[in-house]
């Protein structure tokens, strides 16, 4: 009885010591992902478990464009001398000996993807897809410092969260030209040991192909503030916060203002706050003829976190007055549309994998729907066009924007230069 129960506790033992966290979590690393494009440039990363050496090379057809070289774990490559609307294709090899920075295209590629750069006209067709709250995580991340699971994660052996990595693939299916993502991108905590399970690996193959521009969430800030999320990121600076939480682009005719909401706005004597005055500052000087701002926390809601009175306050006036077309925000893991003729219609997308929230029927709410989604936006001519798709397949909204007469009656400060542009479409 005793030897039994001996060798019971030793086996017990034994299965506990390896689940115990005894190592630290594996390198972060990850494919080859797009940020940052513009006309004339782009910008592509690489997290590597090692220090190794890699080349880029940018091709036109089959004409080079440009190669670069990189040593390190963090690979970044700005590749500039592009040009408006044009496809370009990209390899990336591991180098070392001379012979392959010499030949590149003798030796096989480790990936390879696309850079789509934005068109000059605003007659061109911009599309591009919209998700947020989307950083689930697979069980066996919380066991990865084990020596059970530590190998296994390191090599990438083991599934990400199966409704993130559905998203994923749905939307790189889509094709879209860039992508916005709303916040929490990943959880708990926003830290860099979690982002290649619930990041990097969901979205890689969407990632190789376009951009994707994120915004803080609430959880990406939660450890160091936001640095370890901003470090993936190759993000557009931000002129009036000084970094990249507060930033702006266009595409074509789309300008996206992404706006960090995570500190209260709350009025002080003599205080603007960065993020109010970082989205003035940009819709009073947005020429492009469809303006979309972005932030993670809604200002309307009909679900848990509810309405937030300082967006209301602060932000609404800003949105009408300059004639933001939508709003676009994360945070209730729901979908939801508010759409009424003396607001800008807002969007509220953050059912991009983690576990959904109730939703409650609210008078100013359009469409309220707890389930998995993402959303497809199409900007040409004369709307703006937006669908959200669920997970398990179908539409749950559909809806177009135009510059109408009610447009025109709350968009008492719109800039001259962007009304121009408008005109110029009709």
């Amino acid at each position: 009885m005793n030897a039994r129960l001996l060798r019971a506790s030793l086996w017990l033992l034994g299965t506990g010591v390896l689940l115990l966290p005894l190592f630290d979590s594996p390198p972060l690393q990850s494919g080859v992902y797009l940020q940052n494009v513009t006309s004339q440039s782009a910008t592509l990363c690489k997290v590597t478990a090692e220090p190794v050496d890699l080349l880029l090379q940018v091709d036109r057809g089959a004409i080079p464009v440009a190669r670069l070289t990189s040593s390190g774990r963090r690979h970044t490559f700005v590749v500039d001398g592009l040009a408006s609307g044009q496809r370009y294709t990209w390899s990336i090899f591991r180098s070392g000996a001379p012979a392959t920075m010499e030949a590149p295209g003798a030796f096989a590629a480790l990936e390879s993807g696309e850079i789509c750069t934005p068109p000059l006209s605003d007659s061109s067709v911009v599309q591009f897809a919209a998700l947020g709250d989307s950083g689930d995580q697979p069980f066996w991340v919380w066991l990865q410092q084990s020596p059970l699971w530590y190998w296994p994660a390191r090599l990438q052996w083991l599934p990400p969260a199966p409704m993130v990595a559905r998203i994923g693939e749905q939307i790189a299916a889509a094709q879209p030209q860039f992508v916005l993502h709303l916040g929490d991108i990943v959880y708990p905590y926003g830290q860099s040991r979690h982002y290649a399970a619930g990041f990097f690996r969901p979205f890689a193959q969407l990632l190789r192909n376009a951009p994707l521009y994120p915004v803080l969430g609430n959880h990406d800030v939660l450890d160091d503030d936001g640095r370890q999320a901003l470090a993936n990121f190759a993000l557009p600076h931000g002129a009036t916060t000084g970094d990249e939480r507060c930033y702006s682009f266009a595409w074509g005719s789309v300008r996206v203002i992404a706006a960090d909401f995570n500190s209260s706005l709350e009025p002080a004597a003599g205080f603007v706050h960065p993020a109010v005055l970082h989205l003035q500052r940009e819709l009073a000087a947005a020429t492009e003829p469809w303006v979309v701002v972005m932030s993670h926390f809604p200002i309307r809601s009909a679900s848990r976190q509810g309405n937030r009175a300082d967006l209301m306050l602060q932000v609404t006036p800003l949105l009408r007055d300059y004639g933001a077309d939508l709003y676009l925000s994360g945070h209730d893991h729901a979908y939801q549309r508010f759409d009424s003729a003396d607001e800008v219609p807002m969007v509220v997308s953050g059912a991009g994998g983690k576990s959904l929230y109730e939703v409650h029927p609210s008078p100013r709410a359009k469409v309220v729907e707890s389930r998995y989604h993402w959303c497809w936006l199409e900007a040409g001519p004369s709307q703006l066009r937006l669908e959200s798709r669920l997970a398990e397949g179908g539409i749950i909204d559909k809806i177009e924007f135009r510059h109408d007469a009610a447009w025109y009656a709350r968009a008492r400060l719109l800039p001259t230069a962007r009304k121009q542009r408008i005109e110029a479409l009709r």
